[in-house]
């Protein structure tokens, strides 16, 4: 009889396969058809099961039901009785062949044959040249070999139909039996008498050797223990083994309307035929009613257990070759978007194949078949990874019958463990790099890794120091030796994690290097608990002694000259204060000498040579100065000379002319005679002016380099003594550099502004004169505060605090008709500032001021050769609105074809040419030309310092424009401003009118 297999679709619980020759053919590939099957008993057979129930002789049988895609469960206790499907716990003794699979390791989903021809890739079937194991053959002769077939080819694992099974030898024709023709098995009584000789009697305790037909079918012994199935009874009981079970928990009911409990629990209506065996054995035959319907089962414990543990089994039939996957782990396919049927087959294919392979090797060439279970990773696409465990489940005579796999969703703890190895790596990778040697000691206190710089600083390899006890590196091994034994061998400086400070830093640590040699190093210690609980340290050792090696050189360099080896300011400074610190304070004296006019040299001869006349006179003042005497280079030609006792040297000026010899003179360089002259100044302590601490040495020297500027101003050569008259003024100019820089800082500076009038006494434009109350000593004169702004580089600070206060207030001025302009000298904040556009936009902009408010006047001088971006920014400025005016005119050096090119509307008349204008001729000649060539090139011109009527008068018959002095108004405070402002102006000597109760000069 040829078995029929239907093609199914979808079935409850997952995607069935079928894996069959063509569209449509439900018969799988190789297997005769119903009109091929024998006469006889076999025929007799089949027409038994054509009654109800039955499938017609000769009409394929019809499709199943919807199979069940629950799992089978083992009885409620081990060993117990239960009925098939009923559940067990894991592991109870009472499942198919002896083993209670759990609810992971049962098939309940669809079915998946695999095909006739190949199974997975390459080999085309299980067993194709060998017998399937060397226990139980599948078939009468061959397991799955297809060379042992009679034409046919059925596909591997499934159960060989009955016409094809070996009859006899020879190929004599006999009786044929329903299960092959064998007499043994008590299927018949035919023997081998045609052969001359009597039949081979059967081994009965093999049971899988008896051969059932493909139609449901199972042998039993007299107690009612199933002993063998085949592939179709296992696929109409849910695709499970129940090898070991008891007939009565399988079959229910009469034998002609009886219920066949599924391995998903469900009740299949079943019509039963049952054959006596020899050796007290029964083969029962099975037949599903058309109409059976399986009542509904309850799989939420297995389906949720499952899902909960991302995971779902599949089962492999080694005898029907079908594949079977539980609901849950076609739901985890689904959910991680893999297909599980591709072109290459099912993706459980790999490890079945991989399985069958050892198998098919055998015990003895694969010791690791008798293992229990096969592990392996799937890595489908999309990047998810998928951990299998294969186990064989075996008959109780050892022959495999299926592969039972577990599939569970590892992709979420690989990706941890990848990043663990990862972090773990850069780990490595960050110690191996560092610079400062690094160790880790395990709970014995014994080296266990270490980095290159800690190999390199002991000079060990790594293997060398793996392994040495902690005690064994210091360099002082008797140090705390008793309580080193009471801690197990550990020394004193490492301390139990317990401890309050598990780290810490030990200052100096001598340890031993491999030659013997001790390095004396830092180490920081972190005491921690591993993951076993053991204490564990990690050591961050540093070599200290390379340290103050470094901070020996150091200190020299900070206190030494490199080129004469003198000491240098620093180191001068020491020598002066340990003096000045002891008893004979009065006594010590500091001389500086400065070399006239040195650049010469090192222009002259170069730099190389002038190094050589320094090192020359350096030598010389070494070795011919009086006893007591320290000699110091402070900067490229400037030298110091600290005496110990003035009175000893001959007296301070004595003193101070000896040094000035010294550093004077001809000296040969390179050939040539140099003359050599030096500007000497010396002071002691009497000219430091008294203060809150007593004098020290850079008070000293400070005021000897004060001495040193008097003397160069006297002319080369010459020696200048130090007194609190000299160095008075320089520490007030200091004091009054820091105060002005803290009194921007704090908008302590307050702005005046002066008029700037027309003839008719109208107010044009206001010039804005910084002004300074000092908190201790009133009011400051810009001729004090102004130089030191100098030469503070202060001007550029003053100028934007200027020019910000000035565009915020006359944003508020009052207007008449006209805004009124804000005049800003700048001294600092110059054209050729790569940022004096953007500065001066940003002010404009911020204040709210109308660009036509604001002139900007600079003295003649910075306007001497501007660049050409200068040139462009005043121009930028010019187009906006901004006027420039060209402050001191005729008294700098520029001259009129610079003016010329300027982008300036105002010439302002110095001072110097007015005041003299109406008496003398000289003044009025320059005053009259620096008018004419204003008005020449169209340029307005402005009086300043304009004090009396007479030159108001001269002025403005030159054709002067505006006039600006003390005749119309001195500088005004911000409130006066508006005052006059809102008054509509000044009286000037053209008009009557008169201030209100007074004079012009009441302004």
């Amino acid at each position: 009889m040829a078995e029929l297999e239907p093609r199914t679709g979808d079935r409850p619980g997952g995607a069935s396969r079928g894996m069959s020759d063509g569209p449509g053919n439900g018969t799988v590939r190789g297997m005769r058809r119903d009109a091929d099957r024998p006469t006889g008993l076999a025929g007799d057979l089949a027409r038994v099961f054509g009654g109800p129930g039955g499938a017609p002789e000769h009409a394929p049988r019809p499709a199943p039901g919807p199979r069940s895609a629950a799992a089978p469960r083992a009885a409620e206790q081990p060993g117990a009785d239960a009925p098939f499907g009923a559940e067990a716990p894991i592991g109870a003794s009472a499942a198919f062949g002896g083993e209670a699979p759990s609810a992971l390791d049962a098939p309940s989903g669809a079915e998946a044959r695999f095909g006739a021809d190949a199974a997975f890739g390459a080999e085309p079937r299980f067993g194709a040249e060998a017998p399937f194991g060397a226990e139980a053959p599948f078939g009468a002769e061959t397991a799955f070999g297809a060379e042992a077939r009679s034409g046919g080819g059925a596909s591997s694992g499934t159960e060989a139909p009955i016409a094809e099974l070996p009859r006899a030898t020879h190929g004599a024709a006999g009786p044929a039996t329903a299960f092959g023709g064998d007499p043994a098995h008590g299927l018949g009584d035919v023997t081998d008498r045609d052969f001359g000789r009597p039949a081979p009697q059967p081994d009965l305790t093999d049971h899988s050797a008896v051969q059932l037909p493909p139609s449901p079918a199972l042998l039993c012994d007299a107690a009612g223990v199933v002993l063998h199935t085949n592939a179709a009874l296992r696929r109409l009981a849910g695709s499970a083994d129940p090898t070991g079970m008891k007939l009565p928990q399988l079959l229910v009911g009469p034998d002609s309307d009886a219920r066949l409990v599924r391995a998903d629990r469900r009740l299949a209506r079943v019509k039963v035929v049952r054959w006596p065996q020899p050796g007290e054995r029964t083969v029962v035959l099975l037949t599903a009613f058309p109409d059976a319907a399986p009542a509904a089962s309850d799989d939420a414990p297995a389906l949720d257990l499952e899902r909960a543990t991302r995971s779902g089994t599949w089962t492999f039939d080694l005898q029907a070759g079908t594949l079977t996957r539980s609901e849950g782990l076609v739901e985890l396919y689904r959910t991680l978007g893999v297909r599980p049927d591709g072109p290459d087959g099912p993706i459980e294919g790999e490890q079945v194949e991989r399985v069958c392979r050892m198998l098919r090797r055998g015990p003895e060439q694969s010791p690791s078949a008798a293992r229990a279970a096969h592990a392996s990773e799937i890595r489908p696409e999309g990047g998810s990874v998928l951990s299998c465990r294969t186990r064989i489940d075996r008959t109780p005579g050892g022959a495999p019958l299926r592969l039972i796999g577990t599939i569970q969703d590892v992709t979420d703890r690989r990706r941890a463990e990848s990043r663990a190895q990862r972090s773990g790596q850069r780990f490595a990778d960050l110690v191996a790099t560092i610079t400062t040697g690094v160790a880790m000691l395990d709970g014995r206190g014994r080296v266990v890794d270490a980095n290159p710089a800690l190999c390199q600083l002991l000079d060990a390899d790594l293997e060398m120091l793996r392994g040495v006890p902690a005690r064994s590196l210091s360099a002082d091994p008797h140090a705390s030796a008793t309580r080193s034994a009471e801690r197990g061998g550990l020394p004193d400086w490492l301390r139990d994690p317990s401890h309050p400070e598990p780290t810490y830093r030990i200052e100096s640590l001598p340890l031993l290097r491999a030659d013997g040699t001790r390095v004396d190093c830092e180490v920081v210690v972190n005491a921690a608990p591993s993951d076993d609980g053991r204490p564990f340290w990690l050591l961050v050792v540093t070599d200290v002694g390379e340290r103050r090696r470094a901070a020996d050189v150091l200190r020299e360099a900070n206190t030494v000259d490199p080129l004469t080896r003198l000491p240098n300011r620093a180191g001068l400074l020491e020598v002066a204060d340990r003096l000045l610190a002891g008893p004979d304070a009065d006594r010590v004296a500091v001389v500086c000498g400065d070399v006239d006019d040195f650049a010469r040299v090192n222009t002259g001869l170069g730099h190389e040579a002038g190094d050589t006349l320094l090192a020359e006179v350096a030598g010389r003042l070494q070795r011919e100065l009086p006893h007591g005497c320290t000699a110091g280079r402070l900067s490229a030609d400037e030298f110091a000379v600290v005496c110990a006792d003035v009175g000893e040297a001959g007296g301070l000026e004595r003193f101070a002319a000896t040094v000035a010899e010294l550093m004077c003179g001809t000296v040969t360089v390179t050939g040539r005679p140099v003359a050599l002259t030096a500007s000497v100044g010396v002071a002691t302590r009497e000219a430091v002016p008294a203060g809150p601490r007593p004098a020290r040495g850079d008070d000293l020297l400070r005021s000897a380099e004060v001495a040193v500027q008097q003397a160069k101003q006297r002319g080369r050569g010459t020696v200048a003594v130090a007194d609190q008259g000299t160095v008075g003024p320089v520490q007030r100019q200091l004091e009054l550099e820091a105060e002005l820089r803290a009194a921007i800082e704090a908008d302590a500076l307050r702005l005046e502004y002066q008029p700037v009038v027309g003839p008719d006494g109208t107010v044009l434009s206001a010039e804005a004169l910084l002004r300074w109350s000092h908190p201790v000593h009133g009011e400051v004169s810009p001729g004090e505060f102004l130089p030191v702004a100098q030469r503070s580089g202060l001007q550029r600070d003053l100028d934007l605090w200027v020019l910000r206060t000035a565009a915020a207030e006359a944003a508020t001025w009052p207007r008449h008709g006209q805004r009124i302009a804000v005049a800003v000298n700048l001294a600092g904040l110059l054209p050729a500032d790569p940022a004096f556009l953007d500065e001066v936009t940003a002010v404009v902009e911020g204040a709210g001021l109308g660009w036509d408010q604001l002139v900007l006047e600079l003295v003649e001088t910075s306007l001497v050769a501007l660049p050409q971006p200068a040139l462009d920014a005043m121009g930028e400025l010019v187009r906006r609105g901004v006027r420039f005016a060209v402050d001191d005119f005729g008294t700098g050096y520029s001259s009129l074809a610079r003016l010329k090119e300027l982008p300036a509307q105002t010439v302002k008349v110095d001072r110097a040419f007015v005041t003299g204008v109406g008496t003398d001729p000289a003044d009025f000649a320059l005053a009259r030309a620096v008018v004419e060539v204003a008005r020449a090139m169209g340029r307005s011109t402005v009086a300043e310092g304009v004090e009396t009527a007479e030159q108001f008068h001269v002025l403005r018959g030159l054709g002067v424009n505006a006039f600006q002095g003390w005749l119309f108004a001195r500088s005004l405070r911000p409130d006066d401003l508006h005052r006059v402002l809102r008054g509509g102006g000044l009286p000037t000597p053209a008009t009557a009118a008169t201030p209100p109760g007074g004079t012009p000069h009441a302004w």
